[in-house]
């Protein structure tokens, strides 16, 4: 049958992007309707029970960087004092051999902070400092090749061989850096992409490169307060509602299908991953170009393991990084009220991914184990596997990312694949929604 409804606009997928479109449409005066295909809103970034406790389906990380979400929140009234833990960057880098890093940056204004923590960073040999010294001058000043041209972009690991970067700048820096960040390996990963991340990160504002980390699970951080606010401006959120068709005429989207119904919109925006919008339009003459541009995307894993210790076990750094390790992050969960409760994330594809759960299970406890001698055994062990994770972050991927306005009028992509300066965040993802609501309405406004 068909539902027709006098919303105007319809959002299809209730992830981090589809609602960071609702709200802001929904700020500035639409009514829209929101289709969710799962239970819960929050898409790659949601709550998951484990135990009697509330986790996300991986450890996210902010950045102070991520401005466009953090305004996001203080529009829906979210108290970001009471709900994320903000700290200096105070990176601590532990390597299998017993050598320590540590990276400081210090409360003075950029680039002086970031100047200053290369000097007395600990673990670097004073030409390790120097190089790097040098690298984040130019970066300072925009004098490192960006690669704009994205058909001569290079690797990250070329670039840093091309900026004189040291082995271990490379090995015990850049490349956690670049992992944590583009979630892709130093050898494919976009040159021009982790420039802008780190001219972003520490160019711009002292507290652009402050660690973030939500003090609640993901779902009461944004997808709740959301719900609230688009209920509350007249709009509509219905769950367990997947899309089968959109429906075209004349180069023209009328609405969408679910199941037997119809929904009729004079704007459909796919906040919906890529893989899942390809199905949609590939049939359409005027998306074939997408479709064919989305199918060349190929994905990165993360691995997210939730070790639960005594309440005891405190590391003596609430974030850490290891190298030479499968785990690459700890992060002490006592920072958001879960004492004992220890994350560690592995980022990217490898070796680790052909391991079961109980394999990797032995190799991450053995490891921290090793780091951490006096630990005793965790009580409980919680392993969530997101294999698309991100899009694979490489050289040259932004020819592959969409535009949010497309070909087809009234028809928009939002997600964080979608052309956006930064790779697969949730700063991309509320950026491209933003983004798309902004459009949608200077079109109607043009119209009138």
């Amino acid at each position: 049958m068909d539902k027709k409804t006098n919303k105007s606009v319809l959002i299809v997928g209730g992830g981090w992007a589809g609602l960071s479109c609702a709200v802001e449409l929904s700020r500035i005066g639409y009514a829209v309707t929101l289709l969710e295909s799962a239970r819960q809103l929050g898409g790659r970034a949601r709550r998951v029970a484990f135990n009697e406790q509330s986790v996300d389906n991986g450890q996210h990380v902010l950045i102070g960087a991520y401005r466009q979400t953090l305004a996001l929140f203080k529009i829906l009234g979210i108290s970001l004092t009471e709900n994320l833990v903000r700290q200096n960057l105070d990176l601590h880098i532990l390597n299998t051999n017993g050598k320590k890093y540590n990276l400081r940056l210090p409360s003075v204004i950029t680039p002086l902070n970031l100047l200053f923590g290369l000097i007395t960073a600990n673990g670097f040999s004073f030409k390790d400092k120097w190089r790097a010294l040098i690298f984040g001058t130019k970066l300072f000043v925009n004098a490192i090749m960006t690669c704009n041209d994205q058909d001569n972009d290079i690797s990250v690991l070329d670039l840093l061989r091309k900026e004189k970067q040291t082995d271990n700048n490379i090995r015990a820096l850049w490349e956690p850096i670049c992992l944590a960040s583009l979630n892709t390996c130093i050898n494919e990963a976009s040159a021009s992409i982790f420039v802008r991340v780190l001219h972003d990160t520490f160019c711009r504002s002292i507290h652009d490169a402050d660690l973030i980390i939500p003090g609640v699970d993901l779902g009461k951080l944004f997808p709740d307060p959301a719900l609230d606010y688009i209920e509350q401006h007249g709009g509509n959120v219905d769950l367990s509602k997947r899309v089968t068709q959109i429906t075209i005429e004349q180069r023209h989207i009328t609405g969408v299908m679910c199941d037997n119904e119809r929904y009729q919109a004079d704007h459909v925006v796919l906040a919906i991953p890529p893989h899942a919008c390809i199905p949609l339009i590939k049939e359409h003459p005027a998306l074939h170009d997408i479709a064919y541009n989305l199918s060349g995307l190929d994905y990165n894993p993360i691995i997210t393991l939730y070790l639960q210790y005594p309440q005891t076990v405190k590391p003596d750094q609430p974030v850490q990084a290891l190298v030479g390790t499968t785990s690459q992050w700890i992060i002490d969960r006592r920072l958001v009220g879960q004492p004992g409760l220890i994350s560690v994330v592995i980022s990217g594809p490898g070796s680790h991914m052909e391991k079961d759960n109980d394999e990797l299970r032995n190799i991450v406890e053995s490891e921290l184990a090793e780091c951490f001698p006096h630990w005793p055994s965790p009580e409980d062990v919680l392993i969530i596997r997101e294999k698309r994770a991100t899009f694979n972050c490489r050289a040259g991927i932004n020819n592959l990312r969409p535009a949010n306005q497309t070909g087809v009028k009234g028809l928009w992509l939002a997600g964080d694949y979608t052309h956006m300066p930064y790779p697969a965040t949730l700063e991309s993802a509320v950026l491209s929604g933003h983004q798309t609501a902004k459009l949608i309405n200077q079109l109607q406004l043009d119209s009138e």
